[in-house]
């Protein structure tokens, strides 16, 4: 049993590589198992085919997302560092599925594309929600803004950015953009208390990067 979990983790680990880094939609079960010196039927001992690894890339980034977000949001510092930390996750994680893997995750399996973009909007909703009450209670976030405005226009321009035919009209990368579009909008929302603890760890954060 555990020899089969090595190699059944072995092909899912050039799989996702290879898939993040070229797409899926050209490369044959063929192709992978002969580029992995396995057999086909070695292969489909493991996954049902090529949609099934896809499937289970996409599921361990979401889980991945979603214990990020916890540890980020039980953590105990400021409401703006977790809005920082939250941006910088984001973006980061996005640059590596975007374009070529999002490109065919759209063309190819749009169930699962509407589930990531779903997934997507309820983790910022949720995030916002959350450091939102706590920012206000630091004085580093706007009472007086309207969170569902807020909230709405964060997610519209968001969801135009990730769509992979823009993205590969522009010069822009994933993870510029994006980051660009957070800081934006949360400094918008904020207090000038906020904005300047903000841009103090932002710049932190880029210098150590």
């Amino acid at each position: 049993m555990v020899e089969d979990d090595v190699i059944k983790e072995k092909i899912f680990a050039f799989c996702q590589d290879r898939f993040i880094r070229e797409g899926f939609a050209s490369t044959s079960v063929d192709e992978l198992s002969a580029d992995l010196s396995i057999s086909k039927k070695t292969f489909y001992k493991y996954f049902s085919g090529k949609e099934d690894i896809v499937q289970q890339i996409m599921d361990r980034f979401m889980e991945t997302i979603r214990a990020n977000v916890e540890r980020i949001l039980l953590s105990d510092r400021s409401a703006v560092e977790k809005f920082s930390e939250v941006i910088t996750m984001i973006a980061t994680n996005a640059s590596r599925l975007i374009p070529a893997f999002g490109r065919d995750l759209q063309r190819r399996m749009p169930h699962l594309w509407k589930q990531i973009e779903e997934f997507r909007r309820q983790r910022i909703s949720d995030v916002f929600t959350h450091l939102n009450r706590q920012g206000i209670q630091e004085g580093t976030m706007r009472p007086d803004m309207n969170p569902r405005v807020f909230l709405m226009s964060v997610l519209a321009s968001i969801d135009r950015i990730m769509q992979p035919e823009v993205l590969a009209n522009e010069s822009f990368s994933v993870r510029g953009a994006i980051e660009e579009i957070m800081g934006i909008f949360f400094k918008g929302a904020m207090t000038q208390k906020g904005r300047d603890q903000f841009d103090e760890f932002m710049l932190t954060n880029y210098q150590n990067s």
